[in-house]
């Protein structure tokens, strides 16, 4: 057997490797070519560095110039590779306009670009961290290129990281001189044998400088390609990483190599410990990167919630499954080995229905490395498996916004405080967003404020293949919202339009101030959900009749049906006595009633909801018979010659209010 290498050995080795994926960047694929900065070597025909490094003098007195449209030059080796750039964070347009030396230049972020090579050339890969905070050794190596006085030479540093500027900048400490024209090498974590960042800028007038922090590669998502031609599709970040992780596991498989790769470098260095290997860190990603990616970063944020804990996922948010891996190296409860064999196995779980064959070699691997475990935590491994596959569809979560009342005038609420929750039973619920404004918004701003933070939490929310339900809670004044024409959205680019909310997944209204529950409440609500049928209770909008008696006397499995909307005059006054009749399910259309009174439309919308009450065999099927009907409803939006009548759930709105899974206390005032 041969002896374990010294550290030292493997440190040397780690930088060997560093300067290996080193690269020159130059105006043209030419040796004579103008230098203008470093980068590195990260996927098979990529490269990256930073975005000011393609921006030059324009000669009209120091203006900038981005000059990254043409063809450039790449140093690889000994040779000069031709290359485009294909993606700039933040675009060009950003990067120019002004003045050479101005402080932006400085501030400026991410400040990356991706550079693809245009002509086969065998190179390495740098090992990119999957971890999403700055390196926490003491020493790290910042490699590149430099031009002296005739040519460009190799250069490197070393230095501290003292701590972050912001959440994608950390500091470089004055150990070790930044030169100029450094911009782009990449910074290597020396006791871990990882890439964590990109050298941006030295300081001002002293040594040190700034880097970038690999997480602000996420920003990809939302970024246009330079060379449509030669993007990476359909997620640029997601693919890159694929790509960089498949190449090292494939560097691990069995083959004749003369030199230790990245991976076995990491498992040589002193400080590389815990019970999950490098090894198992490489075969893990590698396997996560023959995965379908997961549908938003909100998946992964809730798979690694269920390991780790509820709110245990901040800023920078995880895009891709091997962000999610990169957040597991130091559980609270220190069983590291226990945490990542379950966020495999969870993500195995959900990709299953796409990719089983993936999904099942995941899984296997998991579970081989998870014989290792103590036996409580096996047994606690295969219950988890065991549920999973056993799960029934009714225990899908949903998500509450709720828009709370703060301010009153007139009798009528003005401001508010919105808050989203993820719940997953009557009794879990984990509050994931909140409005920060004291004194409330308004109510079009709180609308708008939610959509991206929804969005979040139904990626959270949402199950395999089973999109869960929206609750929102409204003062009755606010009943009429469309909610389930909102398309939700988080920040990466659409590239076609969304469905509507309402035609994906159930979306139903509830009272926010309905609380405590009360008697009326609780009593019919339990006569309803044990219903076999549901009929129709039509009630007029235009006058109080038949009045809040017959609401109070009406049979359980009765559901009012109101032909107008009901968050003002008449319409109001009679949803406040559904609400005090103890009613917890209603049907009415925020369309704009006739003034003079019913015409054609409420008699069409009076027999179709009658007719949708009919087939349903149960309170419980209604949220998701309303969903069929506002999908077809937006279908046939675009058809000619369909009529209002075959669209008449356009503005349907459901009241399904459940008094067992009452609302907590928002704290409104009035």
């Amino acid at each position: 057997m041969n002896p374990a290498p010294h550290p030292a050995e493997a440190e040397a080795r780690l930088r060997e490797l560093a300067r290996e994926v080193a690269v020159a960047v130059l105006a043209a694929p030419d040796e004579a070519a103008e230098f203008w900065g470093s980068g590195l070597l990260v996927a098979p025909e990529w490269v990256l560095t930073c975005a000011h490094v393609l921006v030059r003098r324009d000669g009209r007195m120091g203006r900038r110039k981005w000059a990254g449209d043409g063809e450039i030059g790449v140093r690889v080796g000994e040779r000069v590779v031709p290359g485009r750039t294909v993606y700039a964070l933040p675009g060009p347009e950003e990067l120019t306009g002004w003045e050479l030396g101005d402080e932006r230049e400085y501030e400026l972020a991410p400040d990356l670009a991706l550079i693809r090579l245009t002509e086969p050339v065998e190179h390495g890969c740098a090992w990119l961290s999957d971890r999403a905070v700055p390196p926490v050794s003491g020493r790290v190596a910042a490699v590149g290129w430099r031009k002296s006085t005739e040519a460009i030479d190799p250069w490197d540093g070393t230095c501290t990281v003292p701590g972050n500027d912001r959440i994608d900048v950390f500091r470089l400490g004055p150990d070790s001189e930044i030169p100029a024209g450094v911009s782009g090498s990449l910074v290597v974590d020396l006791a871990h044998g990882r890439v964590v960042g990109v050298v941006k800028a030295r300081r001002r007038s002293r040594d040190g400088g700034k880097a970038v922090l690999l997480t602000a590669l996420r920003a990809l998502a939302e970024s246009q390609p330079l060379a449509p031609e030669l993007a990476l599709e359909p997620d640029p970040y997601q693919e890159l990483l694929r790509g960089h992780d498949r190449w090292h596991y494939r560097q691990q498989r069995p083959r004749r190599q003369a030199r230790a790769t990245w991976i076995d470098v990491q498992g040589q260095l002193s400080d590389v410990i815990g019970e999950w290997t490098p090894y198992d860190r490489a075969r893990a990603l590698g396997l996560l990167a023959e995965l379908p990616p997961p549908r938003s970063g909100g998946v992964v944020q809730r798979l690694v919630e269920r390991v780790l804990g509820p709110g245990t996922v901040h800023d920078p948010l995880p895009v891709a499954w091997r962000d999610g891996h990169g957040l597991l190296y130091e559980p609270e409860d220190g069983k590291q080995l226990l945490a990542f064999v379950t966020y495999l196995v969870l993500v195995a779980e959900e990709v299953r229905a796409q990719d089983p064959a993936g999904a099942q070699e995941l899984l296997e691997f998991a579970m081989s490395r998870a014989i290792s475990l103590p036996a409580p935590d096996r047994n606690r491994l295969m219950e988890m498996a065991e549920a999973m596959t056993a799960q029934a569809p009714g225990g899908q979560a949903s998500v509450l916004v709720a828009l709370a009342p703060v301010v009153w005038e007139e009798d009528r609420p003005v401001r508010f405080r919105w808050e989203i929750q993820l719940v997953r039973a009557p009794g879990d619920r984990q509050i994931t967003t909140v409005c920060d404004e004291r004194d409330g918004v308004g109510f079009e701003e709180a609308v708008a404020q939610i959509q991206e933070p929804l969005a979040l939490a139904l990626d959270r929310a949402d199950g395999a293949g089973r999109p869960a339900t929206v609750e929102l809670a409204l003062p009755v004044h606010h009943f009429d919202t469309a909610a389930h024409l909102w398309t939700p959205h988080g920040r990466r680019q659409r590239h076609r339009p969304a469905r509507p909310m309402g035609s994906r997944r159930p979306v139903v209204v509830r009272d926010v101030d309905r609380v405590p529950p009360t008697a009326e409440w609780l009593g019919r609500w339990n006569g309803i959900a044990h219903s076999t049928g549901l009929t129709p209770l039509t009630l007029p909008v235009l006058d109080r009749s038949p009045g809040y008696e017959k609401l109070r006397n009406a049979p359980f499995e009765s559901v009012p049906v109101l032909c107008g909307p009901v968050g003002d005059g008449e319409g109001l006054q009679t949803m406040y006595d559904v609400l005090d009749a103890g009613h917890g399910i209603a049907l009415w259309s925020a369309e704009p009633h006739p003034p003079g009174g019913c015409g054609p439309r409420c008699g069409v919308f009076r027999r179709e909801a009658e007719q949708l009450l009919a087939r349903v065999t149960g309170a419980a099927e209604l949220p998701e018979a309303i969903r069929v009907l506002r999908a077809r409803t937006h279908d046939l939006r675009d058809i000619p010659g369909s009529s209002a009548a075959q669209r008449w759930a356009e503005h349907l709105v459901l009241l399904y209010d459940d008094a067992d899974s009452p609302l907590p206390g928002f704290g409104g005032a009035r």
